[in-house]
This record gives structure tokens, C-alpha cells and sequence, in this order.
């Protein structure tokens, strides 16, 4: 299902922009300074700072995997003083895998912006033979090994769902050993301790002359890394996950104010400088309208519906 909605852009001159700055704007970020996340809403805050607000600050509130700084966004004042950045699986995924979460995706936000939409890669390390060089050769090696076909993932996340539809779909088993983050699965593909992980294309690419990069969860191959394949053209046409990081304010924020918002941070993600930073990130941009993003949103929490559901898997306290 799909939702239209009518947020109009309002173009804003030069006198009424300057006119309208806000003060402050906080960005609420719901994982560690350093990390992936928090150094993109870093750079988006200094690059909007005096377009969009006077000061733009970065405040770090962590915990429960993003649940707490998303929980606290709904109770901020909703005129575009404070911002969740996000990536999309606090917001689309752990709805349906936690019982007790406490905000509604689709009611206490509204989409403001996106910065990019990230892709997942699956690779093997010396934990799998060497000659297992593609995503055939894996397959066939993990149904004449189930014993030890396992995948390092984030459990509840992105990552798991993408290894068990590979499983579903190949016919496979595939054992999860879950892991706090991407990271550290990494890290244990690289040692042997672990078969395989399925983490974002970004964090394996640094490790691409000792793991084996089998295959990338977007439709088309990344530009990043032209060489690896995709699951949907392997023939896993099912196996397409691209999700989005974007900022969310609280709902009722005044569609003027999201359209200014909108604008900054698309302009500012789009500038050479934060473009280029990204791209030392492994991450390509991507901006929508707050409509279309407002659409993405949906969609996405719906497709992870369906998919938790079809896995069988268990909803967490």
C-alpha cells in the first residue's frame, strides 16, 4: 500500500530564508560518536549550519540499538528544532521483532529527508575453502557442510533477514551467530572463526584483498564495487535490500518547516564535499522528497512485515 501526500515545496528567498534561520537545531543520533551514522549527521550539520539554523548540534543517545533516541524524538517540540537521524531498521524492522518498543513508525513521525540508501554484502573468509569463489560455490558448499555454514549478523536486523532468505531461497541452512554489530563479524570472517557475514558493502570493502565478496543485496551493482554481483541478478530476485538513513521529525511538525529542512539537507548532501566524504564511507547518496520518502517509509515497514512474518521469527520482549 501507498500513501500520497501533498506537502508542497515552498521556495524561500534570500531575504525571508535569512529571515526564517532558526536558531539551533539539535540532531538526535542513537549510536556512538565515530560510528558510520553519526558521521554522516556530523557532516550534514555543519553543512546546513547557518542555511538552516544558526548552530546545528549532534547529540549522541544511545542504547537498544536506536530505540531510545527514537523514542525520545516523539516528545520533542515539533518545529524543526530537533531531527532524528537514522538508519531505517529501529524504524521499519524492530517493530515487528520487539513487543514492548515504545513509538509508532507510522504515527509519531514525519519523513523529512534522506542521505543515502546503504547495500549489504555477503563474503566468506578462510573460514570456507578457497576455492568457493562465487555464490554457486557457496551454496553448494553449505548444503554438503550445514554443520558449519553459519553467517555473522546483527541479530533481529537487516543483515539476519538477508541471510534467511538466501537460506530460504538457495534451500540452504545457515546458522546465525549474532553479533552486537557488522564490525566485529567482520572481524571474525577475516579470523575463520566464522564461515561468512552479511554486513553493509561499506565495512568489507576495506577487507576486500582477504575476504571474498560474493554478492550485494541491491538491484544493480554498486558503483562503489562494479565487480561484485548482486543476488537479484544470480536469479534471487527476492533478495533486494537497499535501506534507507534519513532524518524523521516528531508528527505534526508544519509541512513548511519539513520542506525547508528537506531542502537544506538535500542540498547539503548533494554539495562535492559531503558527497566525497560519504564516498570514503562506501556510501553512495541518495535524497528524496518528504512525500517520497514518506512513501519509502511505509513500504519498507510493511516489506519487513511480511518478511519477519514468512521467517518465522519470534518477536523479543
Amino acid at each position: 500500500m501507498t500513501v500520497a501526500l501533498a506537502w508542497p515545496f515552498v521556495e524561500i528567498s534570500g531575504e525571508a530564508r535569512a529571515e526564517r534561520l532558526l536558531d539551533h537545531v539539535t540532531f538526535i543520533v542513537g549510536y556512538p560518536a565515530g560510528g558510520a551514522t553519526d558521521t554522516v549527521a556530523r557532516l550534514v550539520a555543519e553543512a546546513i549550519q547557518g542555511k538552516y539554523a544558526s548552530a546545528v548540534v549532534v547529540q549522541n543517545k544511545t542504547g537498544a540499538g536506536g530505540q531510545i533516541a527514537a523514542a525520545s524524538m516523539k516528545e520533542q517540540p515539533a518545529d524543526g528544532t530537533s531531527l532524528l537521524f537514522t538508519p531505517a531498521f529501529p524504524m521499519v524492522i524492530f517493530p515487528h521483532v520487539y513487543k514492548d518498543i515504545r513509538y509508532d513508525t507510522l504515527k509519531d513521525f514525519v519523513p523529512v529527508a534522506t542521505t543515502h540508501f546503504g547495500t549489504l554484502a555477503l563474503s566468506v573468509g578462510p573460514g570456507v575453502p578457497e576455492d568457493v569463489k562465487t555464490l554457486k560455490d557457496f551454496i553448494a558448499w553449505a548444503k554438503s557442510h550445514p554443520d558449519k555454514a553459519s553467517f555473522g549478523a546483527p541479530a533481529g536486523g537487516a543483515q539476519h533477514f538477508t541471510g534467511l532468505m538466501l537460506a530460504r531461497d538457495a534451500n540452504i541452512q545457515l546458522q546465525l551467530v549474532s553479533y552486537r554489530g557488522g564490525a566485529p563479524s567482520v572481524t571474525d570472517a577475516l579470523g575463520g572463526h566464522i564461515a561468512a557475514c552479511i554486513t553493509p558493502l561499506a565495512e568489507v570493502l576495506p577487507h576486500a584483498s582477504e575476504l571474498r565478496i560474493l554478492a550485494t543485496t541491491a538491484r544493480e551493482r554498486s558503483s562503489l564495487a562494479p565487480d561484485i554481483p548482486t543476488f537479484f541478478e544470480l536469479g534471487f530476485e527476492k533478495i533486494v535490500v537497499q535501506d534507507w538513513s534519513g532524518f524523521l521529525a516528531p508528527a505534526g511538525t508544519p509541512p513548511d518547516i519539513v520542506a525547508r529542512a528537506n531542502a537544506a539537507i538535500n542540498a547539503a548532501v548533494e554539495s562535492p564535499k559531503v558527497k566525497a566524504a560519504m564516498a570514503t564511507l562506501g556510501m553512495e547518496v541518495g535524497t528524496l522528497t518528504p512525500a517520497a520518502f514518506a512513501v519509502t517509509v511505509r513500504e519498507s515497514w510493511e516489506r519487513y512485515r511480511d518478511i519477519v512474518k514468512a521467517s518465522g521469527f519470534q518477536a523479543e520482549p
